[in-house]
């Protein structure tokens, strides 16, 4: 029983490693080949991460499994990181990863593990729609890293309370979250299709009003937390009417 609970386990990880192991390779031949910014460097090792949470949730067969198999890696490499950060190593590690400020990467890993951890049990475990955790995270990954990219070489208009953040990155967020929930709510038929347009816009549009307000690296954490709140939200009432 022992073996059968531990081996699909086992198959999950290594799935995310060969998905891992690409993508990062990718990076580097990219890195290595055309003339890339830092903070383009940062973002294509955010659609990494990004990557690797979608394949988290088909390469583990249960929400439970997915969470229990998320908890141990993520507090397994931030306590590595925090191991490492204390050696010579990782200041190689910090400026390969881009790193701000100390701390950043491992920071970043615990904020995403919680972030997923959550999304998974509410999503895929109390609702029953996998389809609808993985949405959640469609709306903030690949919108997030449009709006940093598009904001930083486009954003003339700074908007939000703090006045970092410009309306053209934000554009940016809500346009790519809104392409990318859509396909999925449609392809998933969780609702039906004047539904799932009014319930990818509105939750696109809430992603990217978080994202705008939060900073210091926490949108990872509160922008698919909104998006889960509008899914679910639709899904639930949606089943009781």
């Amino acid at each position: 029983m022992l073996f059968s609970f531990i081996m699909p386990i086992i198959r999950g990880y290594l799935q995310i490693a060969i998905v891992l192991g690409i993508s990062l390779a990718l990076v580097f031949i990219i890195h290595r080949l055309f003339p890339v910014s830092a903070e383009l460097l940062r973002k294509l090792i955010h659609f990494t991460a990004v990557g690797v949470f979608i394949s988290w949730f088909f390469a583990f067969p249960d929400w439970k499994t997915a969470v229990l198999s998320m908890a141990v890696a993520a507090t397994a490499v931030t306590i590595l990181l925090r191991l490492l950060e204390m050696s010579s190593l990782f200041s190689f590690l910090s400026k390969v990863t881009n790193e701000r400020k100390k701390g950043e990467l491992r920071k970043s890993i615990s904020v995403a593990g919680l972030m997923f951890i959550v999304v998974v049990a509410v999503c895929w475990g109390y609702c029953g729609e996998k389809s609808l955790a993985l949405a959640s995270i469609l709306a903030w990954g690949p919108g997030d890293g449009a709006a940093a990219l598009v904001g930083k070489r486009f954003g003339k208009t700074k908007i939000g309370r703090a006045k970092k953040k410009s309306l053209e990155g934000s554009l940016s967020m809500f346009a790519v979250s809104w392409v990318c929930v859509f396909p999925v709510l449609l392809g998933y038929r969780i609702f039906p299709f004047q539904t799932a347009l009014a319930v990818s816009f509105m939750t696109a549009f809430v992603t990217a009003a978080v994202e705008l307000e939060v900073l210091n690296g926490y949108d990872t954490l509160f922008c698919p937390l909104a998006a889960m709140t509008v899914l679910c939200s639709g899904f639930l009432l949606g089943a009781y009417f």
